[in-house]
């Protein structure tokens, strides 16, 4: 898997883990290693896989926040990054993930797509020798 962008979905909707999930595995060097959807899940999940990037929902499963995982990421694994993808799309939802720790955090009815196009903009590009060049989503 060298190489390979590591992603894990912490959703509580089965749905969004299968719709995303079968988005993401679209994309090359990409491995998604797992899902959750609760804060003991996430945390386990986060913890064992490392991941690189985190797909968070902001409502989790019974009152688990996703808050309470991003929280989590920026204090135990700060190099991670973290995508927030809610229903939520509130001015004020969004600047508080932001402001805690989130690379960024998108609308699930209307960012969908711009949500999975930021996560490729992550990947390894091949540089016409072969070798992987990481992208500056920030360039």
């Amino acid at each position: 898997m060298r190489g390979m962008l590591k992603v894990a979905i912490v959703d509580d909707s089965p749905e969004i883990q299968r719709s995303f999930g079968a988005l993401l595995e679209r994309l090359p060097d990409l491995s998604l290693v797992g899902c959750a959807e609760d804060f003991a899940g996430a945390v386990q999940l986060i913890d064992e896989q490392r991941p690189d990037i985190v797909v968070l929902d902001v409502e989790l499963r019974g009152t688990d926040r996703g808050l309470d995982v991003l929280r989590h990421v920026t204090r135990r694994h700060p190099q991670m990054r973290v995508v927030a993808l809610s229903n939520f799309g509130w001015h004020a939802m969004r600047e508080a993930f932001l402001r805690a720790g989130a690379s960024a955090y998108f609308d699930k009815a209307i960012e969908f797509a711009q949500a999975r196009d930021w996560i490729a903009l992550q990947l390894p590009q091949r540089s016409a020798s072969g070798a992987s060049i990481v992208a500056d989503p920030d360039v």
